[in-house]
């Protein structure tokens, strides 16, 4: 095996019980022959699943408790591999699903993008939040042309934004917030709304509504403003989870005034294969989705760095939660760094 000596111990980010977080040190496995050893260089934080699982929202998956590891967005540095990797090397930077930690092992099959010499680690650590927005135009069939509204704009709502303009759809955005309404016109957004004028918005687009609504938010306030705003035989695209954490809708959330009167298809988004298969059945799948992105990245048609609100250590974690609770300043996420690049 080629490698620098290992450390003993990696840092674990572990989240005890709702609003309790512990940093605690873990030992490191053993590095088998197709594994690879790396030390995190940042994280990014994915808002819409960390602080519900930090506050205690009710788990989307049963069995699912505490305690629990935090993030999947991570970028690291090599220090090692097994010697019967083949496709990464010492040195190598390498984009995983890995939590928010220092240090750990990997397969070599668990390393999703091996970054290029030219791609910036903090850029390329929101890749994945590209690839949520990137699936739900994938998979709610968007194209040049489509009227496209993202209800929402946080992390996903942003992404969602970009990549719709990337495929040449006609965007709008709903948001009550002026800071990622400008960050979305600056993606392409052809214009973004606040909620109170959504009626407004209605009446200007007349017959003319949504082929594709994606939804981004829990509230059912917005659940309601997608029904209403779907074309007929539309589409919502769902990244949010409507009704979690929150009091049970007032209305029908599938009112046949709008879900059986304009025939909609409405389809759960953020999930899609996770490899390539040997038959390309799987073509667009999270490894070669991601590695389209980051090449964008590198390209300069996806602004990573505008999501980025501001940076922290590994070890203050919990207050870079704290803070995008707090909303100050309409943050949209944050990086956490683990050591130099």
């Amino acid at each position: 095996m080629t490698q620098r000596p290992m450390p003993r111990d990696a840092i674990v980010v572990n989240l005890v019980a709702p609003r309790q977080i512990e940093l605690a040190p873990l030992p490191l496995a053993a590095l088998s022959s197709g594994d690879v050893l790396c030390e995190t260089l940042v994280t990014a934080i994915s808002p819409g699943t960390e602080l519900a699982a930090y506050t205690g929202a009710p788990a989307l998956r049963p069995g699912i408790g505490y305690p629990r590891l935090l993030g999947y967005c991570n970028v690291a540095r090599v220090l090692a591999v097994g010697d019967a990797v083949r496709d990464v090397r010492v040195g190598d930077r390498v984009l995983s699903f890995t939590s928010h930690r220092s240090h750990f092992v990997l397969p070599e099959s668990g390393v999703q993008v091996r970054l290029p010499p030219d791609a910036k680690t903090e850029d390329a650590v929101c890749a994945y939040l590209f690839h949520l927005g990137y699936n739900a135009v994938l998979r709610s069939d968007v194209r040049a042309g489509s009227r496209v509204l993202v209800i929402g704009l946080g992390a996903l709502g942003l992404t969602s934004v970009r990549m719709a303009a990337l495929a040449g759809a006609d965007v709008v955005g709903i948001s009550d917030h002026p800071v990622p309404a400008g960050i979305a016109r600056d993606f392409g957004a052809s214009a973004v709304y606040n909620r109170a004028e959504f009626e407004r918005l209605l009446e200007s687009a007349g017959h003319v509504l949504a082929d594709v609504v994606i939804a981004t938010t829990n509230a059912w306030a917005d659940w309601d403003l997608a029904l209403k705003a779907a074309a007929q035989r539309g589409t919502i695209a769902v990244l949010g989870f409507p009704g979690r954490g929150v009091e049970p809708p007032l209305r029908n959330p599938l009112d046949s005034r709008y879900f059986y009167t304009k025939q909609l298809r409405i389809e759960a988004v953020g999930l899609s294969p996770e490899k390539p298969d040997d038959r390309g059945f799987a073509r667009y799948n999270v490894k070669s989705n991601l590695a389209f992105i980051v090449q964008r990245i590198v390209a300069g048609d996806l602004d990573a760095a505008a999501l980025v609100s501001g940076t922290y250590p590994g070890a203050d974690i919990e207050r870079a939660y704290q803070d995008l609770l707090a909303r100050n300043k309409s943050p949209i996420t944050y990086t956490l760094t683990w050591s130099q690049d």
